[in-house]
């Protein structure tokens, strides 16, 4: 059986089964304020305190304003792992494939990274033009991750903010699994929910749950169905 990495996100493992297969790779995809970000930090947060070394490539935000919103809505203790290189955060500002390979590999195997987030692969969807080279692109990429003994969380901007008027792209059909965040409006106000639309190997929830952000994190609600 291939090993499992547990999330220890609240809620998560028990919709998976145990967590994610081992070197494996997972979109995280949803609308703006889903907690997209806030997902792959924990899965990175929690891998530390596990003593399995995490690495963030961010293509948008700064690190700085990253940490500084955490430590301002979190009660983690990040500044700890950062100093002691158990997460590291680093920022490219040229959008290019081959950059994004080239600083993958280079932190993975000096560090000796086990668990990775890309946020977000929409930017580098919007600077390759032509659909087919994108398919190319990342197809290659996760056969090359494949080979760096890690698991893989990728995010995505989605315009949707509910199943209803989801619209699937083309990383959604290549990675192995998809985790799809919503901001549903319920009556005067909008609750987070989550839900698993594939995981390749895995026997899965199918239902759609609601989550909350908390200070300690992000805590799925099983025994809630919306």
């Amino acid at each position: 059986m291939i090993e499992r990495v547990p999330t220890d996100i609240e809620g998560l493992d028990e919709m998976l089964g145990g967590g994610f297969l081992k070197k494996r790779h997972v979109l995280v995809t949803g609308g703006p304020g889903t907690g997209k970000t806030t997902f792959g930090m924990e899965f990175l947060y929690r891998g530390a305190l596990r003593g399995e070394k995490g690495l963030m490539v961010m293509l948008e935000e700064k690190p700085e304003k990253l940490v500084e919103n955490l430590q301002q809505g979190m009660d983690w203790d990040l500044e700890e792992q950062l100093k002691n290189d158990n997460i590291i955060l680093v920022s490219i500002d040229s959008f290019s494939w081959e950059r994004l390979s080239d600083t993958l590999q280079s932190y993975i195997t000096r560090h000796n990274v086990k668990r990775v987030v890309v946020d977000t692969l929409t930017l580098l969807k919007m600077n390759t033009k032509d659909p087919f080279e994108f398919r190319r692109q990342i197809i290659g990429l996760l056969g090359f991750l494949e080979n760096l003994d890690c698991t893989v969380l990728f995010t995505s901007e989605a315009p949707y903010p509910t199943r209803e008027g989801a619209r699937y792209s083309i990383e959604e059909f290549i990675v192995d699994g998809v985790i799809a965040l919503y901001n549903i409006p319920i009556k005067n106000e909008r609750r987070r929910a989550l839900e698993i639309l594939k995981m390749r190997g895995v026997d899965h929830s199918n239902a759609m749950y609601p989550f909350k952000i908390t200070k300690s994190g992000i805590v799925i609600y099983p025994e809630e169905i919306i």
